[in-house]
């Protein structure tokens, strides 16, 4: 693939569960990638996965015309683009800003002004695992991720490129924050579509039914949905916890879109009532595991066990 003069060296911001798949796409594609992530760990698994580690986002933003950044919360995104050392402070005259980061739509809106009164373009394009039973990790890993998109159509125009290496879909939806507030939308829907099935499943084990005979009934009724068919059953049947998307950030994502909803004076009460299930989880100590923890921990509450 010929490549775009802008993208002639690209960085990573960020090189966690998700950003680690991100930089292997990026190398096997661009080759040379600088990345920077604050966690050792990360750090040398970046260097072993073949990106050159650089020492601070600034250093990062200064080497870089486009720069991918992948990072967990709000104050990540303030803290790693913000102070001497961060990303402002060594962007170019003109460089590309994406981030996929889930934060809120004011966030994307303070970073995006930043950016452009440094000269550089900035997109908010958080993102979706985009394909049956891939999350978010399981996602980056296959490039099929799905990029909801916000800011200006000649800087989407510019990231193509990197979108067709990192995923399937990528979608231009409006000005800065408008990719965050669909993505937040996106993950108030599918949250809550994962708990009603955790119930269901919970309430069917205690009326002798297994998991797996609801679910051959439910692709066949009303009851089915990709987040039941496609990502929960399989986990359920082969009792699989291990992170794809994790409780942490559904509960973040969630509490997220209320502050949304709030601003825009649209009661959830739906949503209210998911953010207190995540949050019984995570009380447990079950933060970092898979969502689909949710179906197990439901069934313990009523007694029962999704594996006769």
């Amino acid at each position: 693939m010929e490549r775009n003069e802008v993208q002639k060296s690209v960085g990573l911001l960020g090189a966690g569960s998700i950003g680690e798949h991100y930089l292997a796409n990026l190398v096997k594609h661009y080759g040379d990638v600088a990345v920077f992530d604050t966690d050792a760990g990360r750090v040398e698994a970046a260097s072993v996965a073949g990106g050159r580690v650089v020492e601070s986002a600034k250093i990062l933003a200064a080497e870089c015309d486009v720069v991918l950044v992948s990072l967990p919360n709000p104050p990540a995104v303030r803290a790693a683009f913000k102070g001497g050392d961060g990303l402002l402070a060594g962007l170019r005259p003109g460089a590309l800003v994406v981030d996929t980061s889930t934060v809120s739509p004011e966030v994307n809106r303070e970073m995006s002004a930043l950016v452009q009164g440094l000269g550089g373009g900035y997109l908010d394009a958080p993102v979706s695992g985009g394909q049956p039973a891939e999350a978010g990790v399981e996602g980056a890993k296959a490039a099929t991720m799905t990029f909801m998109v916000g800011g200006g159509r000649s800087d989407f125009d510019r990231a193509q490129e990197l979108f067709d290496v990192l995923g399937s879909h990528a979608m231009l939806l409006g000005p800065s924050g408008s990719g965050t507030v669909v993505k937040l939308i996106s993950n108030l829907c599918s949250g809550i579509h994962l708990l009603i099935a955790a119930e269901a499943f919970a309430l069917g084990a205690a009326c002798g039914f297994s998991t797996e005979e609801l679910s051959k009934v439910f692709r066949q009724t009303d009851a089915k949905s990709y987040i039941m068919t496609d990502y929960l059953i399989p986990r359920i049947l082969a009792h699989n916890t291990v992170p794809g998307f994790t409780v942490d950030l559904q509960v973040k994502d969630h509490r997220l879109a209320q502050e949304l909803a709030h601003d825009v004076k649209v009661p959830l009460p739906f949503n209210a009532l998911a953010i207190q299930t995540w949050e019984r989880l995570r009380a447990q100590n079950r933060g970092q595991h898979d969502i689909a923890d949710s179906s197990f921990f439901i069934a313990e509450q009523a007694g029962q066990s999704l594996h006769k």
